[in-house]
């Protein structure tokens, strides 16, 4: 398979997965909101899938989530089947990543910077306080 082709398959597969993860019910415990799929790498014999997925909140939330998307791997095998035109349809592999933590990190240090900069008016104080 092309490498284009495979590109629009797995986003393909990314959006559908979105799409079912915002219809479907949570568990127990599990916040859908903080769900997100963030990269789907298909196979390119469309056999097998791997999904990124990235949670936002505390270990224990990440964990309970993993999970439930697990038990629930034939649910969304079933819809991608449903709505997507493949072929085969992928056995889905979910793979935890921290790439919404992450950028809340980056983002954190970010503002903390800013703040410990001297704004535009701070500088012109302290000129002015340097000059005889």
């Amino acid at each position: 398979m092309k490498t284009d082709r495979l590109a629009r398959v797995n986003e393909r597969v990314r959006e559908e997965l979105a799409a079912a993860l915002y219809r479907m019910t949570p568990g127990e415990g599990v916040e859908t909101s903080r769900v997100s799929f963030v990269e789907v790498r298909v196979a390119p014999d469309l056999h097998n899938a791997i999904v990124l997925v990235s949670i936002l909140g505390d270990e224990a939330a990440a964990r309970r989530s993993m999970s439930w998307l697990r038990a629930h791997r034939a649910d969304f095998q079933r819809r991608i089947a449903d709505k997507v035109g493949l072929k085969y349809t992928p056995v889905l592999d979910f793979r935890a990543t921290g790439a919404i933590a992450g950028g809340d990190r980056v983002l954190a240090i970010l503002e903390e910077l800013e703040s410990n900069q001297p704004g535009p008016a701070d500088a012109g104080e302290k000129d002015k306080a340097e000059r005889p």
